[in-house]
């Protein structure tokens, strides 16, 4: 048995290793690309489930407590109003006068009718109140125009009866839509019990907090009573009902918030639940699963609809891979048998730097002669050879001026020359900043360029004009491509003020707007003819360039290179006024995607 099933086992290995190559490499990217799509495929959305189901009951947590906060608030405004009726100096009185006895029925209804108006002024707008009563201990009745929608139970009485003076709520009637409050009131003077205070809130005062919130289509949201028993619903024929669920008792017995799973009319449910303040009562929540499940199957359809994607690209892809990459070699392998049927004269020709390429370029030199394929190889070297010696040949200059300005520079410091040192050293330091490799400085950098460049142009023009430097702080940290105020600046220098009779002022400023760095370099020199700013203008868009703003083309083309067309020189010039250059930037730190280069400080 066993040599039969390692006979097959051999032979399928020998089939699948006499597969085509195409074909091995279409299972092979699909296997690796399918088979992930699919493994984290079903590990996200195993997690998003999870996830769905927690971020809801946070969700829906946070909502109660929101309506719960709200809540409290509105019971807050009752417990003013309570202690704003109890503090007014009528109701004191008319309850002191109730407890010993009116002398006569028109006294008392004199006394009613007063203390009647005060509450319904106290109510008037506050539509949630339904009705206020006052009882005093013989007892007589005060009360606000609308007649209460429920009496007090006897049990209701006792409890009141044993109040200390704080609301308590009773529950609700059934079919009432109203909740009741009521306490104990006492005189503020002898501090002894003088009667008691009712209130009726309408329910539909509660119910207006959070009546809005939708929890899916099926979603209960309700509040419930120290008891267990609905004081607030959509549906107002289950006030003042217990509800038969058993996670009711879960929600009394359990902390001031919290959520749990529980089985509800045959399927799955989430409850959550918040207490409201110091009332006992609770507001729930009850989300049926298939809630969760709904957003879970949308979540899996369009889960099945991107991997349905995937797998359509992944079998468009592997097809144009494998066959790109199998197509050469049986192009190759024709070709090979046209030479075994000696057709010296067939060639392979692929364009590729890839191991087919190799394989192709090695066909066809192994075809042609051996001496024509050394010949190519040794001139290939020979010409590289030869660029590789005109690169060091070129970079030899500049590393010699160089060394020669610092001899010079020394030589000028020993022999007592210190200022023809400080020109030798300036210029040098602009010579090793224009020979390194790197594109971009900080713009502290290039600031110190341009004073290296003035101060040895100072010492040909003498005092004849003074730079002022204004840069944001901010600003000289950010990478700019180097040389592009120096350039700026010599134009100033050489086409602004070199001709000018007065003393001129070169101003270099930068500063962000609308997320961009601007640089300016602005002088008081004679400035340009209108047809030569438009000249100017015209060779910055594209057009024909002279000698004249060749180097402002210069900074304009690198500064468009590195950031796009939006960048840039703009160029304001009026005859007799002066000229401004305005260099627009990214104001974005890290923008050049290029190293920076260390600044080096102005001699």
């Amino acid at each position: 048995m066993n040599m039969v099933f390692g006979k097959l086992g051999r032979r399928l290995i020998q089939r699948v290793h006499d597969f085509k190559i195409r074909s091995k490499l279409l299972a092979s990217f699909l296997l690796l690309i399918l088979v992930p799509i699919a493994l984290i495929g079903t590990l996200t959305y195993q997690k998003s489930r999870s996830l769905i189901q927690e971020k809801t009951n946070d969700y829906t947590l946070d909502l109660l407590s929101e309506v719960s906060k709200n809540i409290e608030l509105h019971l807050v405004d009752i417990d003013r109003l309570y202690h704003t009726v109890f503090t007014n100096v009528d109701v004191r009185n008319a309850l002191r006068e109730a407890n010993k006895g009116f002398d006569s029925q028109v006294e008392y209804v004199a006394a009613a009718k007063r203390i009647n108006h005060f509450l319904d002024s106290v109510i008037i707008d506050r539509d949630e109140v339904q009705s206020i009563q006052l009882y005093s201990l013989k007892p007589y009745l005060f009360q606000s125009s609308d007649p209460p929608l429920t009496e007090l139970s006897r049990e209701e009485w006792r409890s009141l009866q044993k109040n200390e003076g704080n609301l308590i709520w009773m529950d609700p009637e059934p079919l009432v839509p109203a909740v009741t409050a009521g306490s104990s009131v006492y005189d503020m003077d002898n501090l002894k019990k003088s009667g008691y205070f009712v209130l009726h809130l309408r329910e539909k005062a509660l119910y207006s907090i959070y009546g809005s919130i939708q929890l899916g289509k099926q979603g209960e949201l309700y509040i419930i009573n120290q008891g267990g028993v609905i004081i607030s619903h959509g549906d107002k024929e289950l006030i003042n009902t217990r509800p038969s669920a058993a996670y009711i008792g879960q929600v009394l017995s359990g902390g001031k918030q919290g959520s749990f799973k529980t089985a509800l009319n045959n399927q799955n449910a989430v409850v959550n639940y918040r207490m409201i303040g110091e009332t006992g009562w609770r507001i729930v929540s009850v989300i049926p699963a298939t809630e969760y499940e709904n957003l879970s199957i949308l979540l899996k359809n369009w889960m099945l609809v991107l991997f349905a994607i995937f797998i359509t690209v992944a079998v468009i892809l592997s097809y144009i891979v494998s066959n790109s990459i199998s197509k050469p070699i049986r192009q190759l392998s024709a070709v090979m048998k046209n030479v075994e049927g000696a057709r010296l004269d067939a060639r392979f020709v692929y364009n590729s730097r890839n191991e087919i390429g190799l394989l192709s370029r090695n066909f066809n030199r192994m075809v042609d002669r051996i001496n024509h394929l050394v010949n190519k190889v040794y001139q290939e070297e020979l010409l590289k050879q030869q660029s590789q010696l005109k690169y060091l040949m070129f970079q030899i200059n500049p590393h010699f001026l160089f060394n020669t300005l610092e001899t010079i520079n020394w030589l000028a410091r020993i022999q007592g020359a210190p200022e023809v040192g400080k020109l030798s050293k300036a210029l040098g330091d602009l010579m090793r900043e224009g020979i390194k490799g790197k594109d971009f400085i900080p713009l502290v950098s290039e600031i110190g360029n341009v004073e290296k460049y003035v101060y040895i142009q100072k010492h040909r023009f003498g005092d004849k004009f003074e730079v002022d430097t204004d840069i944001d702080p901010n600003a000289l940290s950010l990478s700019v491509p180097r040389f592009i105020l120096q350039p700026l600046v010599e134009n100033a220098i050489v086409h602004g003020l070199e001709l000018a009779m007065d003393k001129g002022f070169i101003e270099i400023r930068g500063y962000f707007e609308q997320g961009r760095l601007l640089l300016t370099v602005s002088d008081n020199g004679g400035g340009m003819e209108p047809a030569k700013l438009e000249e100017i203008r015209s060779v910055l868009d594209g057009g024909p360039a002279d000698t004249a703003g060749i180097g402002l083309l210069n900074v304009h083309q690198r500064i468009q290179l590195h950031y796009g067309k939006e960048y840039g020189l703009r160029v304001d010039s009026s005859c007799g006024e002066g000229t401004e250059i305005t260099i627009t930037l990214p104001g974005i730190p890290g923008m050049t995607g290029r190293n920076e280069q260390e600044s080096s400080p102005a001699p």
